[in-house]
């Protein structure tokens, strides 16, 4: 990028802190203020690691930035947007969800897009940029441009989608991450209860191996276990050992059918 691009952030939770340092090391990116809706602790130390402006004031938030990103709760985005109507913004406003329609933010600004990574956000967690997607929706070539270039100094994979099918790139990406770790927490549980804490890490040679062979074959060809064997002796076993616990006796018995259902075993 030849021009510097001034950058306000609003936010300070993961996704924000992640976006936030995925520009730290580009000098052609100024990140120059950041807002919360209020002045925190965890916004202070925001603001002292980007060493940035932060404000708890819509009246104060920078006016001539080329670009606000909100990087908050998907639930908030509207009210963050609305309150951004006021300031007659003249810079390019996006929003980081993958769920909510670019739509929102039409009022905001008459530059709007959706700056999206396809990505797994914790703190105390490094992201490899490089290989995250970053989904970009824009209502204008200029706003679309610009979201590029900035993307692009970031990752190596940036897309251009539209709302309704990022909305089904998010659905996927639940199945694939938020379901899959709530499965990881059963998993360990059975473990502490059964064995000990200690054991959980008897799990992490197989959880690996699971997603890394999916680098070379398709889930499909991937499956392995008692449901794609239709195995249905083992499976009842394990249903006896969930006896006590129904919510988790269920899911084990609608998985079961879904994996026999994939592999026409049923």
């Amino acid at each position: 990028m030849s021009k510097q691009f001034d950058i306000v952030i609003i936010g300070t939770g993961h996704v924000a802190y992640h976006v936030a340092d995925s520009f730290k090391q580009n000098k052609a990116i100024n990140l120059i203020q950041v807002f919360n809706h209020r002045i925190s602790k965890d916004a202070k130390n925001f603001s002292k690691y980007f060493e940035c402006e932060l404000t708890a004031d819509y009246g104060s938030i920078n006016s001539k930035a080329d670009l606000y990103i909100i990087a908050v709760k998907d639930d908030v985005i509207a009210e963050v947007a609305k309150n951004l109507i006021s300031l007659k913004l003249k810079g390019l406003i996006v929003h980081t969800s993958g769920s909510i329609d670019v739509k929102v933010l039409k009022n905001a600004s008459s530059s709007i897009g959706v700056y999206y990574p396809l990505q797994t956000f914790y703190k105390g967690v490094k992201i490899d940029w490089k290989n995250t997607p970053i989904l970009l929706e824009a209502n204008s070539k200029l706003a679309l441009n610009t979201l590029k270039k900035i993307a692009t100094s970031v990752s190596e994979k940036v897309k251009q989608v539209d709302s309704k099918k990022r909305l089904q790139i998010h659905l996927a990406a639940v199945f694939a991450c938020n379901f899959t770790n709530a499965l990881y927490v059963s998993a360990y549980e059975i473990i502490e209860n059964s064995i000990g804490k200690k054991d959980t890490e008897l799990l992490l040679p197989i959880m690996t191996q699971s997603f890394q062979k999916l680098q070379d074959v398709s889930p499909r060809t991937a499956q392995t276990g008692p449901a794609m064997r239709n195995d249905k002796t083992v499976m009842n076993k394990h249903l006896q050992l969930l006896k006590h616990d129904k919510q988790l006796a269920h899911l084990y018995a609608v998985l079961s059918d879904l994996i026999m259902k994939q592999q026409n075993k049923e």
